[in-house]
């Protein structure tokens, strides 16, 4: 077995070099260069794992922050409850027939049990709207923004597809259906009971999206209908 290897190099003038190296650092210098590939991989893998997990402490701490709004606007709400509800008391309202109009007008809690989809899911500028071609509206929105339903019904499908990313379907009285997609975060699950006004996701751009948007549509008797006519 030879212990060394000789390196001949031609100059362009014609001129001769020989260089010896022994076997053993030849193979010294090939496990070097293994370790050096080795090691550029490695820092590289890590790189963009702390890459990734900055994205997803960032994206948990704006969810988080959502939660706390959401809760403290819930808190607002049930005190706001609290006042209506002492002021018809001492109104008498309390004291009129609940079947009478005048009763459920002045009643908070039932506008969380109107079971026709009534208005649009979320506050934003509608980009496009109910036509032949297009199904529906879209309302443009800030990522994770809330997205709430528009009547009580039922959670009946929660689903991701190419075309609506993530997306939500839930089934009203009265033959009506709506349709919650290119969300970027789910907060019901299927077989959920929902009141009108409940948070049931986030606003976002998966899916067949150009941007944070959120795309909306109501269904009647299994017929698309324009949403805005129910407004």
């Amino acid at each position: 077995m030879r212990k060394f290897y000789e390196i001949i190099i031609l100059s362009d003038r014609g001129t001769i070099k020989k260089f010896k190296i022994t076997r053993l650092s030849l193979n010294l210098m090939k496990f070097l260069l293994i370790l050096v590939v080795l090691v550029l991989i490695i820092n590289f893998v890590v790189f963009l794992l702390n890459l990734n997990t900055l994205k997803i402490l960032k994206e948990n701490m704006e969810l988080k922050s959502k939660l706390a709004e959401l809760k403290k606007v819930e808190n607002e709400i049930n005190e706001f409850r609290k006042v209506k509800k002492s002021l018809y008391l001492a109104l008498g309202i309390d004291k009129i027939p609940k079947d009478s109009i005048l009763y459920q007008s002045n009643n908070p809690d039932l506008i969380e049990q109107i079971d026709t989809p009534i208005g649009l899911p979320a506050s934003g500028m509608i980009t496009q709207e109910h036509t032949n071609e297009h199904i529906g509206v879209d309302i443009a929105l800030n990522k994770n923004s809330f997205v709430y339903s528009t009547a009580i019904g039922k959670v009946e499908k929660i689903d991701t597809n190419e075309q609506f990313g993530i997306h939500i379907w839930i089934s009203h009285n009265k033959n009506y259906k709506t349709l919650y997609a290119h969300l970027s975060k789910v907060m019901v699950n299927v077989g959920d009971s929902v009141k009108r006004g409940q948070v049931i996701g986030f606003s976002g751009s998966s899916g067949h999206s150009t941007g944070p948007h959120l795309h909306y549509e109501v269904w009647k008797e299994n017929k698309p209908i324009d949403p805005l006519i129910l407004n």
